[in-house]
């Protein structure tokens, strides 16, 4: 017996009573839950505090030097450029 005969023999189902205001006073329900406002204001600080974070290490110059000798070191390719000559 294949898919299809076996999806014929499925009988239409009727709903409950009352599924459709159910379903909707449901979504009525949610629509009238808020969030309390300290967890506004703790996301909006911490994604100030993530912000500021994120400008004081990108802000300051990038040291070099040290990663320069250690490839140096290491005999290591010290261009950045995929295709670049490595001659």
């Amino acid at each position: 017996m294949n898919d299809i005969e076996l999806l014929k023999k499925v009988g239409k189902v009727d709903a409950p009573p009352f599924l459709l205001t159910r379903i909707q006073a449901k979504i009525r329900s949610g629509e009238a839950e808020r969030l309390p406002v300290s967890w506004g204001w703790a996301s909006g600080l911490a994604f100030s505090l993530l912000l500021l974070l994120n400008v004081l290490i990108l802000g300051r110059p990038s040291q070099t030097a040290p990663t320069k000798s250690l490839a140096e070191q290491l005999q290591m390719n010290q261009n950045n450029e995929l295709y670049a000559d490595q001659n």
